[in-house]
């Protein structure tokens, strides 16, 4: 069971799972980024960059598959 994201961290979630750490995460998602750090579903890979861990992936396969 995961915890329950506020839709600006799943639409964040989506943009990392999208692009990963390959674009510098939009300024709109500085916060929802520390809610999904915290939840462990991304981690920091650089400088305002973020890519998604496997606990992130199937957050997203339950919610949307």
């Amino acid at each position: 069971m995961f915890p329950t994201l506020s839709p600006e961290a799943i639409e964040a979630l989506k943009w990392i799972d999208q692009f990963g750490s390959g674009r510098p995460l939009p300024a709109g998602f500085r916060l929802a980024l520390e809610e999904l750090l915290n939840d462990g579903f991304v981690y920091q890979s650089g400088p305002d960059r973020a890519d998604i861990t496997d606990d992130g992936k199937a957050y997203l396969s339950e919610a949307y598959d």
